[in-house]
């Protein structure tokens, strides 16, 4: 079940805590991909996505399925019925911009807010397109390109794959990232891996 209220909290806390100046904050895009920077570095130190959404690779990237419903106005599909009316705490700018009502953060745990923190810190000063770009560098979003480039409008991410590195940064170069910040330890992320997989593998 996804928790909706989670959801808007951390959207919420992502463009309260972006920086005043970047009006790319308010963006669909923009928001869509700070989440998935965050729940990328939440797997990969504490062994789950943190926001408990399902990921699917679009056109401009990594899209997090209910964050996505939620932004358009629409209750996901495994989203609690009891919380439909949270819906309206979104409100809409403009056609791809979305301003989040003032929201509490007692759904958001220590750990998802340093992983919403990092996002902030690492990409909150860039724009909707770059971020999208960005994303294209991650091998759990370029494994479903050709797929993509063939006409599929989206596919299903496996989370296992977060765990995986990229082979080059391309984009993250060209916007002055010289080193991968997700970079970790490699067998701290072996046995975070093989734990997630015992898990999710016994269901």
């Amino acid at each position: 079940m996804v928790s909706v209220r989670k959801i808007l909290q951390a959207l919420y806390y992502l463009q309260s805590k972006a920086s005043q100046d970047n009006q790319a904050k308010y963006d669909v895009t923009y928001l869509l991909k700070l989440m998935f920077f965050a729940d990328r570095y939440h797997i990969r130190h504490f062994g789950f996505i943190a926001s408990g959404d399902d990921y699917f690779a679009m056109a401009r990237g990594p899209v997090a399925s209910a964050a996505y419903n939620v932004l358009l106005k629409q209750m996901p599909n495994k989203a609690n019925s009891a919380e439909r009316n949270l819906i309206e705490e979104v409100e809409e700018k403009s056609e791809f911009e979305r301003v989040i009502k003032k929201q509490g953060d007692d759904e958001l745990s220590k750990s998802f807010k340093k992983a919403l923190d990092f996002a902030i810190k690492i990409y909150g000063k860039f724009n909707q397109s770059q971020l999208s770009d960005i994303s294209h560098d991650y091998p759990e979003w370029n494994k479903h390109e050709e797929a993509i480039r063939n006409g599929a409008k989206r596919v299903p991410m496996m989370p296992i794959d977060f765990f995986e590195n990229p082979q080059k940064i391309v984009f993250s170069n060209s916007a002055g990232i010289t080193d991968d910040p997700f970079k970790e330890d490699e067998k701290f992320l072996k046995i975070l891996k093989a734990d997630f997989h015992e898990t999710h593998s016994s269901f």
